[in-house]
């Protein structure tokens, strides 16, 4: 099978990093910050032409309240499908939910996608559902889900968030929900590491690369994110055709310096896009905001151990995730979500065995309740 690979970036506006501010998610607000924000890129109509199938891949990582911060606003995914259809083209939208093994309709249902789908009279797709194709692409094998395949323009909606194991979520890692349920698992018991977890997710979005990534930075997330952050408002949308780019400009947004995260450096160095800020053009009424003061993931320690020391202290210096038994329901969701099923039950909790954890941190990506917190040992403290 042929890259899936949308298209290639045009090259007078590949650059071009789009960032408007955004008051509110009312959607006369949202649908004039839209335009706005894709107005440096040439509109919709760029990228959009009559009679094409457009995929929308919002980030819906699990059953929550908008408010949360988790997940792509629905208004902003309402307002995209608008534009699209304004192009003679028929939206559709589609995710692979980390909830989903428990039903995608409550999903649907909390993240308020349902609402908004009935509302607009728009098509939710189900890659549990619809099945997937293995693809082989050089040393990885991908299954994707069928929808994303077949699409004629896929529009990668992303929300700004930190992450706790790749630092930060944005366009590239939000491509990896087109892999259906448990396949995402896998990924992480292959590639444990940081670093080859996001040489993984890099050659995943060289597979499947969006035409255009739009990022809900309205209500960020800032901390131990992707679910179990803070929500932060930052009042922004982003827009740009390399996802590379769009990482590289929200990375410099929240603080992160140049080339610090895994997934921007490498996407970079294999020539998919700009990882340089100074090389962008960043257009849009916002080009030049910063988020003071905006609170970075504590994984983010393993980075700044001097290079010198690192062999020297690495056994003294760990981050892992601790499930808090005061908050713990007993829901189980952890543990059928960890890829090595290294979490079992103990009385009416769970609890995770060290030895054998790949500090994924998958469970604290996806619990629920949020009981699944982020320890560092103290030396990782002070190099934090």
């Amino acid at each position: 099978m042929e890259q899936a690979t949308q298209s290639a970036p045009r090259a007078s506006t590949r650059k071009t990093v789009s960032i408007v501010r955004c008051a509110a998610y009312d959607p006369v607000e949202i649908r004039d910050a839209l335009r706005r924000v894709l107005e440096p890129l040439g509109g919709m109509q760029a990228f959009v032409k009559s009679g094409q199938r457009v995929l929308l891949k919002p980030n819906l990582l699990s059953a929550k309240d908008p408010k949360r911060a988790i997940t792509t606003h629905p208004n902003l995914v309402e307002a995209v499908a608008d534009e699209v259809r304004r192009c003679g083209a028929t939206p559709v939208v589609g995710d692979s939910p980390g909830g989903a093994i428990r039903g995608i309709k409550r999903v649907w249902a909390n993240t308020g996608m349902e609402e908004m789908a009935r509302r607009a009279k728009i098509e939710l797709v189900n890659f549990e559902a619809s099945g997937s194709r293995g693809v082989k692409f050089g040393s990885y094998t991908f299954y994707v889900a069928k929808p994303v395949l077949e699409a004629d323009v896929i529009i990668n909606l992303p929300k700004l968030k930190t992450h706790s194991l790749t630092l930060l979520t944005c366009a590239v890692k939000n491509m990896f929900g087109v892999m259906p349920g448990f396949r995402k698992g896998e990924q992480h018991k292959l590639y444990p590491m940081p670093a080859e977890f996001a040489a993984m997710l890099v050659h995943l979005y060289k597979l499947v690369t969006p035409s255009l990534s739009i990022v809900d930075a309205a209500l960020a997330m800032e901390g131990n994110g992707p679910s179990s952050g803070i929500p932060k408002w930052l009042g922004l949308l982003m827009a740009g055709e390399d996802a590379i780019a769009v990482d590289a400009a929200a990375a410099r947004l929240i603080g992160f310096p140049d080339g610090f995260v895994d997934t921007t450096r490498i996407g970079a160095e294999m020539g998919l896009g700009e990882g340089r800020v100074e090389e962008l053009r960043l257009a849009g009424d916002a080009a030049d905001v910063r988020a003071d003061g905006f609170l970075l993931p504590s994984n983010r320690v393993h980075k700044l151990i001097p290079r010198p020391l690192v062999k020297l202290v690495a056994p003294f210096v760990w981050v892992k995730p601790v499930i808090d038994p005061a908050k713990c329901i007993g829901c189980g969701f952890c543990a059928e979500s960890c890829p090595v099923k290294t979490i079992e039950k103990e009385g009416s909790v769970y609890r995770i065995d060290d030895k054998r954890c790949i500090k994924c941190l998958c469970c604290h990506e996806l619990c629920p309740e949020s009981s699944i917190e982020i320890k560092l040992s103290w030396l990782a403290k002070f190099f934090a």
